[in-house]
């Protein structure tokens, strides 16, 4: 699924419930200005490239990725349904998955965000902001 012209401002909380499918590799959520300027690209790794039951969060400014962050939870269940909300702030992005949270630095610094994706191993069920 892919979202443009969104208005998705500081304060602004994207909510998300989703199935991940069983069997599960990978999913990844994307916020920003379009898919070559993220603000964040949270990729939840199952099995994949290399990685078991880690997140990789990262940023892509024109096209190039920044340093990953690996945060210690992996809250996600193959098969399981997941509720998340991806809170925008001036400074950082807050995800909260099932009362925990991440938190990822705004390293853009942008203002707002027009752009969402979610790619993968996982079904919307709803999406709302």
């Amino acid at each position: 699924m892919r979202v443009f012209d969104l208005s998705v401002k500081h304060g602004d909380c994207i909510k998300l419930k989703g199935k991940i499918h069983n069997g599960a590799k990978s999913f990844a959520l994307n916020l920003g200005q379009d898919d070559s300027n993220l603000a964040i690209h949270l990729n939840a790794r199952f099995d994949a490239l290399g990685d078991v039951k880690k997140i990789v969060c990262n940023s892509r400014s024109n096209g190039q990725w920044g340093a990953e962050v690996r945060p210690s939870i992996f809250p996600f269940q193959e098969g399981a349904e997941i509720k998340m909300c991806l809170s925008y702030q001036c400074g950082e992005i807050k995800v909260k998955i099932d009362g925990q949270e991440i938190s990822f630095p705004n390293r853009l610094g942008l203002n707002s965000a027009q752009y969402f994706s979610v790619d993968g191993d996982i079904s919307l069920l709803s999406f709302k902001f």
